[in-house]
């Protein structure tokens, strides 16, 4: 099988040259400081995910349904509008919730960029131990833990984290998939939901001495979450954390790969319509995603992915967690064993 040769670079160089050798490699590659830190991250990366199984505290968790339709990766034009993506049989709608600003009341919006990717990583990786969530002793203890670091202002981490966490409190969450029954006959399923209970990620922050140490995900959501949780590899996740794209094409891959039988080709159009990425128009999105391509070899050197001049190519992968590190009692988990 070809793979794109970019998606082999990391792997191929430690195999070849050993860590030392690939990281003076990359340091004769890097043109500027910035770029030498990211090749150098890359070969790390890789390196690490290739010589260690994960901990237990860098084992991360998804529900399904969110490894194959995405939040917006950047702010949806109106706070009103109902956030639709698709993926085979599979249909999330994310529906923004009201709020009384004192004055009138309006719709907080949906959650979008890589904020609310690394809050929902956070909620159900801690989710899947047991309903209560640990947030910590503080706000900022917990932004750290997002692997964020603490800036205040308009434009900081504080006043982002709040936004997205009041985006995800409030809104409704639809799974929606068809099935087939064993008369053949295609039924639709939905299931409503919120992902926690209550406003306290986003009220209890700006009050003196009432930050909660815990809340609550969703009876629903969790007893949901315990049956389609989809392993992850927290070193993955930091390396992705800027990212939407990246996370997205990771968790995608990491759920989609150990579950295929052969070979399956994703048109750009069918990505588009799973991605929460805005392109209009299917080339702009492929540059986008050769471009990360690298990045997801970096922390899934396992998977096996070939971009074509229509889409991408996806063949059966081993997961990327090893099903036997997955310590989590009673789950049923939707990877395949490595």
């Amino acid at each position: 099988m070809r793979h794109d040769a970019a998606m082999d670079s990391s792997r191929t160089q430690l195999e070849l040259l050993g860590l030392d050798e690939a990281l003076r490699r990359a340091d004769a590659a890097g043109a500027t400081a910035s770029e030498r830190k990211r090749l150098r991250e890359r070969i790390e990366v890789t390196h690490g995910i290739l010589t260690a199984l994960p901990t237990p505290d860098e084992m991360a968790f998804l529900h399904s349904g969110l490894c194959q339709t995405f939040l917006p990766h950047s702010r949806p034009a109106s706070d009103d509008a109902i956030w639709r993506r698709r993926a085979g049989r599979f249909t999330l709608l994310v529906s923004p919730g009201a709020m009384d600003d004192g004055q009138r009341a309006t719709r907080v919006g949906v959650p979008y960029g890589t904020k609310a990717r690394l809050i929902l990583i956070y909620l159900q990786s801690e989710g899947v131990k047991g309903r209560e969530v640990s947030l910590g002793a503080s706000m900022s203890a917990w932004i750290r833990s997002l692997g964020l670091s603490v800036t205040g202002g308009p434009r900081g981490s504080i006043a982002a984290v709040r936004e997205q966490a009041l985006r995800i409190a409030r809104c409704s969450f639809t799974l929606q998939w068809d099935a087939t029954d064993a008369a053949g006959n295609v039924q639709t399923l939905v299931r409503d939901t919120q992902i926690v209970e209550g406003l306290e990620l986003w009220t209890a922050p700006g009050v003196a001495g009432r930050w909660p140490e815990t809340v609550e995900l969703s009876a629903k959501f969790y007893e949901h979450l315990k049956e389609h949780a989809v392993p992850l590899d927290k070193r993955a996740i930091a390396h992705l954390a800027g990212n939407s794209l990246g996370l997205d094409l990771y968790s995608l891959f990491a759920y989609r790969l150990p579950r295929l039988k052969d070979g399956l080709h994703l048109s750009w159009l069918q990505i588009r319509d799973q991605l929460g990425s805005g392109e209009a128009h299917a080339r702009s999105l492929a540059q986008r995603i050769r471009d990360v391509l690298p990045e997801i070899a970096a922390v899934y050197p396992e998977a096996k992915i070939e971009a074509t001049r229509h889409g991408l190519m996806l063949r059966p992968s081993p997961p990327a967690v090893p099903r036997t590190t997955v310590q989590v009692r009673g789950l049923g988990l939707v990877a395949g064993r490595r």
